[in-house]
């Protein structure tokens, strides 16, 4: 095992973005004040991925230690930080006592970097190609999939990180094979039983939520199917969106692209809409 060294400002930039390509979240702990004298100068990094993972160094010891816990705290908690350091063998208002005797004080800030959202599109025709460009816009990782391959090529969606031609088929097979952890899924394709075997196949995957397109009498009748073939129902409450978008008199596929958008944004941000979503409602009924 190699001694944690020092790294370049090139080596942080390239872990961090290896990191992030690879969907986890990073902590960039940065010396950014000094008092007197410590060990390290301001702009000194360390970098703390979310598996425990520690990359360069601040001088070791416990002040490094305490470093690392707090960056991986700040990671759990999605927050940045600034933490004080005292190295003057005297307890400081404000600051952790290091126990050491450099005679300075130094102040580090663990900032957190977070990946883009990938959302995977399935359906790429009216509503699927605009919400595809909108939310690379937005700068959310795109990733499409269609049973026609001329609705994904690379003239349509240059930007995606991946483009899929499933059949009809393959969906149960391959659809799963496409989904990372924590992504979002669309359903934009329209055909009922296209649709529903892409929503129960993506229930059973570990997406983050999937949102469908459609009427209210369309996802009343996908609730009750799901629950008749044993779906879970906190699975069916947790996951499941819609119709997806925020209750806008949207019409065009471009205005509903933005209003599915615009629920997205409110969803990962801890915002509150007006949407369309009728499931908890719709499950509820069932339930009575």
């Amino acid at each position: 095992m190699s001694l944690p060294r020092n790294l370049s400002d090139e080596e942080v930039i390239h872990i961090a973005k290896e990191k992030l390509s690879k969907g986890f979240k990073v902590a960039v702990a940065v010396v950014v004040r000094k008092e007197g004298s410590g060990p390290r100068d301001v702009g000194s990094k360390l970098l703390v991925c979310e598996g425990g993972e520690v990359y360069g160094t601040l001088g070791g010891g416990f002040f490094e230690r305490h470093v690392v816990g707090e960056a991986l705290k700040a990671l759990a908690e999605g927050k940045p930080r600034i933490v004080r350091y005292s190295f003057t063998g005297r307890p400081i208002e404000g600051a952790v006592d290091t126990g050491l005797i450099c005679g300075g004080v130094l102040e580090v800030f663990i900032d957190v970097l977070e990946p883009a959202q990938r959302v995977v599109i399935f359906g790429t025709g009216r509503v699927g190609k605009p919400l595809g460009d909108l939310l690379n816009f937005l700068g959310f990782k795109v990733v499409v999939a269609d049973p026609n391959p001329e609705l994904v090529s690379t003239d349509l969606y240059p930007y995606a990180v991946e483009r899929a031609h499933i059949p009809v088929e393959q969906i149960e097979g391959k659809l799963p094979q496409l989904v990372m952890d924590g992504d979002v899924a669309f359903i934009t394709h329209g055909e009922i039983e296209i649709d529903y075997k892409a929503l129960k196949t993506l229930l059973k995957t570990n997406v983050k939520l999937v949102g469908l397109l459609g009427s209210k009498r369309k996802i009343t009748e996908f609730v009750k199917r799901l629950l008749e073939e044993g779906v879970d129902k906190e699975t069916i409450r947790r996951k499941f969106r819609g119709p997806i978008g925020i209750d806008i008199p949207a019409d065009s596929p471009e205005e509903i692209a933005v209003s599915v958008a615009a629920e997205l944004i409110t969803l990962l941000k801890g915002g509150q809409v007006k949407t369309l979503n009728i499931v908890e409602e719709v499950l509820n009924r069932f339930n009575a």
